[in-house]
């Protein structure tokens, strides 16, 4: 019992920073209905730029997640307004095609990037949190892991909280529910896509710092989370913040449990068997609206 309690807390805690990396795919696709091929890849990229952060300043990871957010908000702002927002103008579709084919490159584009920049050899750093851990009960709690879960649960929240509260996060809503009555009420909705663009990739930013002090970063690395991101938005329900961290819980829980059962092969396996039956007994996620 106590291996598999060790499990779940460790599925708890990995499923944490899964739903911080997932609920800003979620919210991208909950206001402009696009599908984003290219967030595994951004999120790679905020790794090796807090890599590089770390090394040359030696600057706390956590402290570093407050520079890649502000980073990477802006390459998602500009990104939107110079790039996908033109791309918007031109389709009539709701979920337009064509973005989703420039992601898809634009991944391409930047895991190719950087093999050939850095090649292909990981990378790890080492913090005075590596290898730490809490005993609790002969239960075993990674310090960097426990910090990295609590930082990423506090932004889940606070992006729900702003969403809910906030003047910005009404607009954000308003549109996301429909477009063009929002218009009708005055809102501008080419800045509330910016904005939401920019907080969505702003998430990646910290994720990749979260990340940092317990996996190793290499070109590669963004397709796996590309994946599971995609389930966890799926599973929680497109749009929802609750869901998506509803989600990430579960796929971590999921690939512990299922780890320690089996195999983290037949884990894999599980995780695409819960998102299959998702689909087909709640196609609109476990916390999801029934779009009208």
């Amino acid at each position: 019992m106590g291996v598999y309690l060790q499990s779940l807390i460790d599925g708890l805690l990995i499923g944490g920073v899964y739903a911080t990396i997932a609920v800003g795919l979620s919210l991208a696709f909950g206001v402009m209905r696009i599908i984003n091929w290219a967030y595994g890849e951004l999120l790679m990229i905020s790794m090796y730029v807090s890599y590089v952060i770390f090394s040359s300043l030696g600057l706390d990871p956590y402290v570093i997640a407050v520079i890649t957010a502000v980073i990477m908000f802006g390459v998602g702002y500009l990104l939107q307004n110079t790039i996908i927002s033109n791309i918007l103008a031109r389709e009539t579709a709701r979920e337009p095609v064509s973005v989703l084919l420039f992601t898809a490159g634009l991944g391409m584009f930047l895991s190719n990037g950087v093999l050939a920049i850095v090649g292909s050899a990981p990378v790890s750093v080492i913090t005075k949190y590596s290898g730490k851990m809490l005993v609790i009960n002969d239960i075993f709690i990674s310090v960097p892991k426990l910090i990295s879960f609590v930082i990423a649960l506090l932004c889940t929240l606070l992006l729900y909280l702003f969403l809910q509260k906030s003047e910005m996060g009404r607009a954000i809503r308003a549109t996301a529910q429909n477009r063009q009555v929002a218009t009708l009420m005055g809102i501008n909705q080419k800045k509330i896509y910016n904005i939401a663009f920019g907080i969505s990739i702003a998430l990646v930013g910290v994720s990749g710092a979260l990340l940092l002090p317990y996996y190793t970063v290499s070109y590669s690395i963004g397709t796996t989370f590309s994946f599971k991101s995609f389930i966890i938005v799926v599973l929680g329900g497109k749009g929802s913040v609750l869901g998506a961290l509803l989600g990430g819980l579960i796929v971590g829980v999921i690939e512990k449990i299922g780890g320690q059962m089996f195999s983290d092969t037949y884990a894999q396996m599980a995780v695409f068997v819960v998102f299959v039956l998702v689909l087909l007994f709640k196609p609109n996620g476990l916390l999801g609206e029934k779009e009208m």
